[in-house]
């Protein structure tokens, strides 16, 4: 699970400290909500002295990246167990839509410090640069095959959090690639939030990570990503899977705010 998941870009962890720095904040203790197996609680390691990974899920904890100044522990993203006012920053990378948002905001302002920040990230479904007809067979495959293996929730971090309202007033959004801010909310990031090179082989293990690929299995012997992968190679006239790269690229947003 965790070799094929994307990787958050380092500017947009700059993006993230900037803000929190120019508040007059600390980089003393991050939580990372959702944390998974680790990826985000990883990075946060090199910047904070000391980081804490929280997710529901025992087992993704288990295969959790280990560093010294890294500890997980199994607990909602609603009941956080951390003393009022004891964390300099909260993030949260592509779990936000499965959060009771408004008891986790009031949990997020009694555990950060006055001038904590709140970085929430999410991404929707990935393209495939500078193809839009073999982007157009992944859209197809997460919004019609798979449409109702999705776990609740989906559809808010598909259309990159906007229908959230995040109650503080001091709220910055980002997004990436540009055309992404349909709305106008918010600022383009220079550089992608994320963005990847990858085999097309690789692209088909990080399509299977899919939440909703998995239930569909579950019920079915066919398997619907094998098709798109050779639908894919059809499109972009690739012979050899392992061989061939491509440029990935994830429409994505980064919220900021702080608790005020």
């Amino acid at each position: 699970y965790r070799t094929f998941r994307p990787v958050y870009s380092k500017p947009t962890y700059d993006i993230i400290y900037d803000f929190h720095a120019k508040k007059g904040g600390i980089f003393d203790q991050a939580v990372d909500i959702g944390t998974g197996t680790g990826q985000v609680a990883v990075e946060l390691a090199d910047k904070f002295k000391r980081v804490h990974g929280t997710d529901v899920s025992t087992k993704m904890l288990e295969a959790a990246i280990q560093k010294p100044n890294i500890d997980y522990q199994a607990c909602s993203a609603e009941k956080l167990p951390f003393e009022e006012s004891s964390i300099d920053v909260i993030t949260s990378a592509q779990a936000f839509h499965w959060f009771k948002h408004d008891d986790f905001f009031k949990e997020a302002k009694r555990v950060l410090k006055p001038n904590g920040t709140i970085a929430i990230l999410g991404y929707a479904f990935a393209r495939i640069k500078n193809s839009p007809k073999a982007s157009s067979l992944v859209e197809e495959l997460g919004t019609k095959k798979l449409e109702n293996y999705w776990d609740q929730g989906r559809v808010l971090v598909d259309n990159l959090y906007r229908d959230i309202p995040i109650p503080f007033p001091d709220t910055h959004y980002f997004f990436s690639p540009e055309g992404c801010d349909i709305t106008n909310i918010g600022n383009i990031t220079p550089q992608p939030i994320l963005e990847q090179e990858m085999t097309l082989e690789n692209f088909r293990h990080y399509i299977k990570t899919w939440s909703s690929y998995a239930n569909y299995m579950k019920e079915h012997s066919e398997d619907p990503v094998d098709d798109m992968i050779s639908n894919i190679a059809q499109v972009l006239n690739v012979k050899n899977t392992e061989e061939h790269s491509i440029t990935v690229e994830w429409p994505a947003v980064l919220i900021l705010t702080t608790p005020l």
